[in-house]
């Protein structure tokens, strides 16, 4: 007769594998009721907890200490330069931008001025990551930080910014909205706007001197100089109107030195027309430069609303 021991032996097996196998269902339930890993960083190590990508670690040690030197316009040139992708800041934007458009029910380009300023100014602003601080805004970047879209078209880019000075692209560009294009001007050697443009004049932002067409160039002068030119070359014409003077003494002989001796030539410069949108490199350049502050802002001194400038 067989012993039942072997028979005992295999059931109690079958047992003890069901219930491990109950056992280890459990836990798999149970884990997959637990809240998954917070995703790891797409880029590498800034500061403060913020990571960044599509710099190499020159450039993250560049911009490391922009910030902790507190030079917004540092930061700014470097962000419009650069375009680095700083993650927990691209997701506060877009949680802002997210919470706004839920808030507004509506696509913000259907709201007039006066109606998106209101809904901007009663929005509640969640904490900034990264020990970002929000009251470094004015209302102004706040709203902005709203309503602006960084994927649009970008205005602000290398080319532009070589253009107008590359790191100084700000004071540039402010020099070249301050003065109308396609007038000449007399801009001698101790002008303070002197270095400017001749900046401007090397990247072709400006013209200088004999690239200057003449008709250009003699508008430099004043009506009654115009005149006495025109009695000086001995011109059977009277004019009341300077661009008719300028027109008729480009065409004549001798025009071109009576006016170098009044101006030296290469004292003389003209902004040319090109084709840009300042309001909205403008708009890009504010946008930059609110993202700046905030970044800075991780080692700057608290500095109370009512103090900024609105």
């Amino acid at each position: 007769m067989l012993s039942p021991a072997p028979l005992l032996i295999v059931a109690g097996t079958i047992t003890t594998l069901r219930l491990i196998s109950r056992l280890m269902a459990g836990i798999t339930v149970s884990a997959s009721k637990t809240e998954p890993p917070p995703p790891r960083p797409r880029g590498k190590p800034l500061l403060n907890g913020l990571s960044v990508a599509g710099l190499d670690d020159r450039g993250i040690e560049s911009l490391g200490a922009y910030i902790k030197e507190g030079n917004v316009e540092a930061v700014t040139s470097f962000l419009a330069f650069n375009r680095p992708s700083i993650e927990q800041l691209e997701q506060y934007l877009s949680q802002l931008r997210e919470r706004f458009q839920q808030q507004l029910a509506v696509p913000v380009a259907d709201l007039d001025e006066a109606t998106l300023k209101a809904k901007a100014k009663q929005f509640n602003f969640p904490a900034a990551p990264a020990g970002m601080r929000l009251e470094v805004l004015t209302h102004a970047e706040r709203r902005l930080l709203l309503e602006f879209e960084p994927r649009a078209p970008r205005q602000v880019n290398r080319e532009l910014m070589a253009r107008f000075g590359g790191n100084a692209f700000l004071a540039h560009f402010k020099l070249y909205l301050s003065h109308e294009p396609g007038i000449t001007l007399h801009i001698p050697p101790f002008d303070a706007d002197r270095k400017m443009f001749e900046t401007l004049a090397g990247s072709g932002v400006a013209s200088k001197g004999r690239l200057i067409p003449l008709e250009q160039r003699l508008s430099v002068l004043s009506m009654n100089q115009l005149r006495q030119m025109v009695k000086d070359l001995k011109l059977d014409q009277k004019f009341t109107r300077k661009t008719d003077a300028c027109v008729a003494l480009a065409a004549a002989p001798g025009a071109a030195v009576l006016l170098s001796m009044q101006y030296v030539i290469d004292d003389l410069f003209m902004l040319n027309i090109l084709d840009l949108d300042p309001r909205r490199i403008e708009r890009e350049w504010a946008f930059l430069t609110a993202c700046a502050k905030l970044l800075t802002s991780i080692t700057a001194k608290a500095t109370p609303l009512s103090e900024v400038a609105l």
